[in-house]
């Protein structure tokens, strides 16, 4: 079968099928450039199949990334094909390759820049999925991380937006590839880190695969079977998983603690790890699952145990496990505000400002100046507190407890003081106020968050 056949073969099955708006991740190598030829052949033959476009990320990380940026702006616009382009900044992170951290900010990008319902192409091939396989297994994988790369798959993005990607060559050779490059009579970039053996895949690629493929010409081939087989193991797996973590699941970022403990190890760390995935959270090392039971699941019903990796970690509270990012601590503090000028919060969350009437749908409490000044304070949990409402008055961390606030969460209550009384809470976004102290309140205090 050519790769032409492969590529019309694919475009009669869903995803493709349904297609009207393909975009294909274009980096100017000979993988990309020959899927964007070939679709654009395609595209011509067939008028109003679909829309076809280009996009290119520039990683900055190679000296000739601005001239790889320039072909696929000029191999576009012989084509007239649509092609945007865009730069990413790349952050060091600890124990993250550089090649992973580039994966993630490059699909994030491209599902940025590309419209809603798109689908992306990418040029992946039969070798790429040998090399992912090997790379997988030498990371002691499971099922999971054995299916290597995905045919398709869906990203959500923000705004109800949807993005899906798709690898129509994942079947193809490299051979059948470099010949249709070939016959075409193409121009590609050639990346020289490519050829740099301290990376993994360079290894495998240049210094163990020709081995193997002479030994077993078949390997690539024979391994795409494999890990076609565990992809399948792990989508029943799947199921199972998704009917126990909807037995325990007390909201979208924490677990039932008693029903998790029902579980056998081996089930909690697949539902626990099924759980993660749903949220779009890095796995934790199978060492880190194994604390998850005996340093939290385990402790004392009193016990406020912290399992951290990366940016995540792993809390219990009121017979729930949570997965929170690693929380911002806001120290004991007293802020004097003047009202006049809008107030910054720490660690990011929002500002107050002082206005005469509230925008309509918007959490506001109401504050008479003429009172006496304010302050806004962060800590000191012993200040006694009495909601509109109740009778009597308790401190503030009794509070707490009657409202379930989680431990990691208090010190982030807002406390507006006045006269050296509490006259209202802001909770996670909520204000919680006290019985107004008077009847002509002068102006409205409303919170702010900061958007992303």
């Amino acid at each position: 079968m050519t790769i032409v056949s492969r590529v019309e073969q694919q475009l009669s099955v869903e995803p493709l099928l349904s297609a009207k708006k393909i975009v294909v991740a274009y980096s100017g190598g000979v993988d990309s450039h020959v899927l964007l030829h070939l679709l654009h052949g395609i595209s011509l033959r067939s008028p109003g199949r679909f829309e076809l476009s280009a996009v290119h990320i520039h990683h900055g990380l190679n000296q000739q990334a601005d001239n790889w940026q320039n072909h696929c702006g000029k191999v576009c616009a012989q084509l007239s094909v649509d092609f945007k382009s865009a730069r990413i900044e790349l952050q060091k992170t600890p124990r993250q390759s550089l090649e992973a951290n580039a994966r993630k900010a490059r699909y994030e990008k491209i599902s940025e820049l590309v419209p809603h319902n798109a689908l992306v192409i990418l040029g992946q091939h039969q070798q790429d999925q040998l090399e992912t396989f090997l790379l997988q297994l030498k990371r002691g994988a499971g099922p999971t991380g054995l299916s290597a790369m995905a045919q398709s798959w869906t990203i959500p993005c923000a705004a109800k937006k949807s993005v899906a990607f798709c690898r129509p060559l994942l079947t193809a050779s490299q051979q059948d590839i470099l010949l249709y490059a070939q016959q075409h009579k193409l121009h590609w970039c050639e990346d020289d880190s490519n050829l740099n053996t301290d990376f993994d895949r360079n290894f495998l690629r240049h210094k163990v695969l020709p081995n193997m493929q002479q030994r077993w010409p078949q390997l690539a081939q024979t391994v795409a079977r494999s890990a076609q087989l565990c992809a399948e193991q792990q989508t029943l797996l799947n199921e199972v998983c998704g009917e126990k973590l909807t037995a325990v699941r007390a909201s979208q970022n924490s677990l039932y603690l008693p029903g998790l403990l029902a579980l056998s190890a081996q089930w909690m760390q697949q539902v626990v790890r099924f759980w993660l995935r749903g949220l779009a959270i890095d796995c934790p090392s199978m060492a880190i699952l194994a604390q998850l039971e005996s340093q939290v699941l385990a402790a004392k019903s009193d016990a406020n145990p912290i399992l951290q990796w990366q940016n995540w970690q792993f809390r219990r509270f009121a017979q729930q496990l949570y997965v929170i990012t690693i929380p911002e601590a806001v120290p004991t503090q007293s802020i004097a505000w003047s009202v006049t000028d809008p107030l910054i919060l720490p660690a990011k969350l929002g500002w107050l400002e002082c206005s005469q009437a509230p925008e309509s749908n918007e959490m506001t409490m109401q504050f008479d100046p003429t009172l006496g000044p304010l302050q806004v304070r962060f800590g000191g949990f012993s200040l006694r507190f009495a909601p509109s409402g109740r009778p009597h008055s308790k401190p503030l961390k009794q509070w707490f407890k009657e409202w379930q606030l989680a431990p990691w969460l208090r010190s982030q209550v807002v406390i507006l003081v006045q006269q050296e009384k509490v006259i209202g809470v802001l909770v996670e976004g909520q204000w919680i106020v006290a019985q107004p102290i008077t009847n002509n309140p002068a102006c409205v205090i409303t919170h702010r968050a900061f958007t992303a």
